[in-house]
């Protein structure tokens, strides 16, 4: 079977993300993701949403073996990637390399969303580098 039939047999996915279950996010304050496409589907990456509260943030931490590319929904989010510090906004886009320790917070009163785009790795260890 060529890896083209094997693909033969995937169906489409619709789905409404009211219908996904949210688990808080460990090890950060105020902060939920819902995993709303991942490797069960036949997909080749996760496409995870994380919503954060009022004051939600996660602490620097890094990957290794995984790279981000992130859209943010909705709300003012300042991110550290590196040691360059961002303020992004509904609409930005940002790409997050391996290895490179990032963090978040949300700087708003209101919630604030992104999309968080993953590669389909086994390994998605997270390194904590501040608390």
């Amino acid at each position: 079977m060529s890896k083209d039939d094997s693909k033969a047999d995937i169906e489409p996915i619709v789905s409404y993300v009211g219908e996904i279950k949210s688990e808080k996010v460990e090890r950060a304050e105020n902060i939920s993701v819902e995993w709303l496409i991942g490797t069960e589907s036949g997909a080749e990456c996760y496409i995870r949403r994380f919503t954060m509260k009022p004051g939600g943030k996660m602490d620097l931490h890094k990957h290794d073996n995984l790279y981000h590319l992130q859209y943010v929904l909705k709300g003012n989010i300042k991110i550290v990637i590196g040691s360059e510090k961002y303020e992004v906004e509904e609409g930005s886009f940002l790409y997050i390399p391996e290895g490179t320790p990032h963090s978040y917070e949300n700087l708003e009163n209101n919630e604030a969303q992104f999309l968080c785009i993953i590669p389909s790795k086994e390994d998605r260890h997270t390194e904590i580098l501040s608390e």
